[in-house]
């Protein structure tokens, strides 16, 4: 590491590394949940799994605490999650501050104490002896003391680190440490001139605790002198755990004595010599348990985990609240599914609403299929200052355009055709415009369907929205595939979905054997009761999910999970102004699926069978 002058110039080099050994191993990092990285010395926060956003990137680069290699964490995990589109997680950096109020007092108005300790270790070894019992670190009182490099005591009260003495400033000397000095005397070396500033802080952290006394910071070899019979070791080892015992009494004050465990971890937690000398002067405060080593791994794998499985909520290191709005064109249950789909995203984002302390405020307008409600839904939300605006289905997308294309404010069109469906999308002026598509190639889907059931079809009907343009794009691409097949295609244009019941006679009329079932703005509004004229007399094939739910025969369709996912990481990837790789996103999941209800009515269901990869709902 010498090479690198600064720690964050280490950056690229450490992460180079950790992806080789992944990759050295055969790991697939397209398959991860998520990633977690260590934390550093950013701002002081409670304990806690923190989504890793901009602002803690930055304190982290700066060194808002000081400079550190686990500085490097956050900014390492949310690269690699950025790379592959899930969350970034720390657990319980240095930095947490739980600190009661009375702890913070010092005899001095000038100046306060801080808290700095070795959390994650802290709290994973206070959660490995909760769950032992049985019981949670919320409900109960610990003195919990972590001795490495540095050593900090914890007094833990209802999971709390309500006093510790700050890892660099306080509390016992360590293998590197000063730990807590007279203060005149090392006034009076300040002020001596003998010693740069550089020189006093090595003093404290670096150069201090056995190393000042023997020049090395491993306390193993220090305890083999004193056990060998050499003095002079033998009392700075002792008076190391006379320090680190002195400390767990004070903490045992601030619980007013009442602590369940005193619990020593950490590296110096193997020797047997020095945790027996700690012991002896302190199981008068509570029974004494000895977890040797760290686990620091499993505790940030511990802490995603956690929220991964919604038994934790994830906390924001940043507090600005984000606002959403989203707009829509009715009360359609796609739309809810879309609504939870995307909620659910944020979440795991790392995003709270409808909570106390939340992060995001999602504010939601139904135009309930009113021209006028529009304006006055896009007014609204333009008004509350949204930092984004999320249009879902084509009757509201298509709708909006026209008012929100010299906005500064991102929209995103979710679970459009394609981008024709807006006018002018690729337009410069235009550039806060996104879009999640769930167009198929139509050659595809009707010869995936259609033509593998059917192939001797010599009549086809379709139903499209003359004017519209999706709908204009879907009859283009229908008939240019009915040509190739020498297949006549029957077209019926429909208004409203009251015109299902005459297209269906116009389609009896002409002897069609098959129909599409396209995507326009009639057909995502009709029910399955609208669809019955058509689906139950005809075999259909159609394009959107939501349609062979409500009674189509079969569809090569986009999931529409799929659509409102990628709508989501989207306006995940601008509210985080995250480098966005496609403006207009296409999932590229397809599923082929079939009503089977319909099929059954239809007494085709053994004939669908000839579809590969088919799947009945």
């Amino acid at each position: 590491m010498e090479e690198f002058s600064k720690i964050w110039d280490q950056y690229s080099f450490r992460k180079e590394e950790i992806v080789a050994a992944l990759e050295k191993r055969n790991f697939d990092i397209s398959k991860l949940d998520a990633v977690v990285g260590r934390g550093g010395l950013i701002k002081p926060i409670p304990s806690g799994v923190y989504c890793v956003d901009q602002e803690m990137i930055e304190d982290a680069r700066i060194g808002f605490q000081g400079q550190h290699a686990s500085n490097l964490g956050c900014v390492i995990a949310y690269s690699i999650a950025w790379e592959n589109t899930i969350p970034a997680f720390i657990v319980d950096p240095p930095a947490v501050d739980d600190l009661e109020p009375l702890a913070r007092i010092t005899g001095t108005k000038e100046i306060e104490r801080g808290s700095l300790l070795h959390a994650l270790n802290i709290f994973a070894t206070a959660r490995k002896y909760a769950t032992e019992r049985g019981k949670k670190i919320e409900d109960i009182n610990l003195i919990v003391a972590h001795m490495g490099g540095g050593i900090t005591v914890a007094a833990l009260k209802k999971g709390k680190a309500v006093n510790v003495n700050h890892g660099l400033e306080e509390g016992p000397m360590t293998p590197e440490r000063s730990g807590q000095l007279p203060l005149f005397q090392f006034m009076k070396l300040c002020l001596s001139g003998k010693h740069t500033e550089a020189e006093l802080k090595k003093m404290i952290v670096g150069r201090g605790g056995l190393m000042s006394h023997f020049g090395t910071n491993k306390a193993y070899d220090v305890e083999k002198l004193a056990i060998a019979g050499s003095e002079k070791h033998r009392m700075v080892i002792e008076a190391m755990a006379y320090q680190v015992a002195q400390e767990i009494g004070a903490r045992a004050t601030n619980l007013c004595g009442e602590a369940e465990a005193v619990i020593i971890t950490g590296g110096i937690a193997n020797s047997k010599f020095i945790t027996e000398k700690i012991a002896e002067r302190v199981k008068f405060i509570a029974p004494v348990v000895i977890y040797p080593g760290e686990a620091e791994l499993d505790a940030l794998a511990g802490g995603a985990l956690r929220v991964l499985k919604g038994e934790e909520q994830v906390k924001h290191y940043s507090k600005k609240i984000t606002k959403v709005g989203v707009i829509y064109w009715d009360n359609l249950e796609i739309f809810s599914t879309a609504f939870n789909i995307i909620e659910e995203r944020f979440r795991k984002a790392g995003y709270t609403f409808r909570k106390e302390e939340s992060t995001m405020n999602i504010t939601y307008f139904n135009c309930n299929r009113e021209e006028e409600n529009v304006q006055k839904g896009l007014d609204k939300l333009r008004s509350m200052n949204c930092d984004i605006i999320i249009s879902v289905g084509s009757q509201i997308s298509t709708r909006i355009s026209p008012f929100v294309s010299k906005d500064n404010i991102p929209v995103v069109f979710t679970g459009i055709y394609s981008s024709v469906v807006i006018s002018d999308f690729e337009k410069e002026q235009n550039n806060n415009f996104y879009a999640t598509c769930y167009g198929v190639d139509l050659q595809e889907h009707l010869k995936r369907t259609v033509l593998t059931v059917a192939p001797e079809i010599k009549k086809m009907g379709m139903l499209y929205r003359r004017g519209e343009l999706q709908s204009e794009v879907q009859f283009d691409g229908v008939n240019e595939f009915c040509k190739s097949q020498n297949i006549e295609l029957q077209s019926y244009d429909i208004e409203d979905v009251k015109d299902l019941h005459s297209a269906a006679a116009f389609f009896k009329h002409n002897a069609a054997e098959w129909v599409f079932i396209g995507a326009n703005t009639v057909l995502a509004s009709a029910s399955a009761d609208d669809l019955r004229a058509i689906t139950h007399h005809f075999p259909t094939t159609c394009l959107l999910e939501n349609t062979v739910q409500n009674g189509g025969l079969v569809g090569y369709v986009v999931p529409w999970e799929n659509v409102c996912d990628a709508a989501a990481d989207l306006s995940i990837n601008i509210l985080e102004k995250n480098r966005i790789v496609k403006k207009m996103v296409t999932p590229s999941q397809r599923m082929m699926i079939a009503n089977e209800a319909t099929a059954k009515k239809l007494a085709m269901k053994d004939r669908l069978k000839k579809i590969e990869n088919l799947k009945f709902v």
